[in-house]
């Protein structure tokens, strides 16, 4: 075979494999520490040297689909992150909690939501189906004229039997 042959069919091959366009917001294709360095920039970290600093975002937040790694959701040939078992698909989930504004305004719905039913159940209710009694004397003559006993009795009382 052809020398010249060989090698354009393994640089067509190579391109092919590499790709030249975008997905997912990440050129495709080999990338060097420079380019992202001038994209990527956070702060300088002595203990990195050359290597990009780049910044903490979890790949759970990437888009599901448009890359070369779909499970990790990376491309080939993209920097790996400083923190990358932590930001990782393999890392714990990232739960997103609403703000205090938000939340007040839940609360509120909750509380006016209960006290539109209670008010709604307190205007329809029905009559209760029986009468209250009535007593004309009072309980003293109904219950047999047993008077009633106040406070004051009862601790007189008390005293009473307890000096005997």
């Amino acid at each position: 075979m052809n020398r010249a042959l060989v090698q354009t069919s393994k640089g067509a091959a190579a391109s092919a494999l590499i790709g030249t366009g975008r997905r997912g917001g990440y050129a495709m294709g080999m990338r060097f520490a420079s380019q992202y360095k001038q994209k990527f920039y956070v702060d300088p970290e002595p203990q990195i040297g050359d290597y990009p600093n780049l910044p903490q975002k979890f790949a759970e937040d990437r888009p599901q689909r448009g890359w070369w790694d779909r499970q990790m959701r990376r491309n080939f040939g993209e920097p790996i992150a400083e923190q990358d078992e932590i930001l990782n698909m393999w890392a714990p989930t990232q739960y997103w909690s609403p703000g205090w504004k938000q939340v007040s305004k839940m609360w509120a719905g909750v509380i006016i939501t209960i006290g539109s039913v209670y008010y709604l159940i307190s205007q329809t209710r029905s009559e209760r189906p029986y009468l209250r009694a009535y007593y004309p004397n009072g309980l003293k003559d109904e219950l047999g004229g047993v008077p009633t006993r106040t406070m004051a009795s009862a601790i007189e009382e008390a005293e009473a039997a307890g000096s005997k």
